[in-house]
């Protein structure tokens, strides 16, 4: 992780840190962030190298009215993390299934769902938010302004391998869904607990449709975060 930070510039105006988890193949919430403030950062995770490719060079289009406009990647006001996240203790290669004709269906978990259909496994570098959070610049941002999560049934793993750093974020969103995937243990009622630890609280927001939690602690940043899904 550390080697992956030393890539990273982020230009001197930003004030403001966002993080998109789950990118797809066309980064729409990383692009309605940007395009709406001209200081904010966001840091992206995408393990599906397709989608990545796909991110970077444009080179296909599937159709949704919104991606990520490449200029925000030459001008260093976002970076793409290659990697997929979970709790575990330390980095470690893992399966991952890439899913036919459905980018954003793509997972560490295998599918059961018949209509999701397997074209590859691979192997992908996994991490946990703690060891993102751990090598932060947390003198320059002391806190994330919101998290967002739609990770293809790792969300519960990953809202609780950031353990105590989830402090540290004011706004989270998750999407909490499993169904599709075999061995996966996802439930909106664990993280909803696992937050409620940290002065988290469950919100609405008009731009989204997921499940969003709100960090107490932050009261000065309530409902004046930009957030869209």
């Amino acid at each position: 992780m550390k080697e992956i930070f030393k890539n990273i510039i982020i230009p001197n105006n930003i004030k403001k840190i966002k993080i998109d988890i789950g990118l797809s193949y066309n980064a729409p919430v990383t692009q309605k962030l940007l395009e709406h403030d001209d200081d904010v950062f966001v840091f992206g995770f995408e393990p599906n190298p397709e989608s990545v490719n796909t991110i970077i060079n444009q080179d296909k289009d599937y159709g949704f009215p919104v991606r990520l406009n490449p200029k925000y990647l030459k001008e260093n006001r976002c970076y793409i993390l290659p990697i997929a996240l979970s709790d575990v203790e330390k980095e470690q290669q893992m399966d991952f299934y890439i899913c036919d004709n459905d980018p954003g269906c793509s997972s560490i978990f295998s599918p059961h769902d018949s209509r999701i259909k397997i074209k590859n496994k691979i192997q992908v570098p996994v991490f946990s938010l703690f060891h993102f959070f751990n090598i932060f610049d947390w003198n320059r941002f002391n806190y994330i302004e919101w998290l967002k999560i739609d990770a293809q049934g790792s969300d519960e793993k990953i809202i609780k391998g950031a353990k105590e750093f989830v402090k540290n974020i004011a706004y989270i969103t998750v999407e909490a869904d499993g169904n599709q995937y075999s061995n996966c243990e996802c439930s909106i009622n664990n993280i909803e607990k696992f937050l409620k630890k940290y002065d988290f609280i469950r919100v609405q927001n008009k731009n989204l449709s997921d499940p969003t939690f709100f960090n107490l602690n932050f009261k000065e940043l309530e409902n004046k975060v930009y957030m869209w899904q």
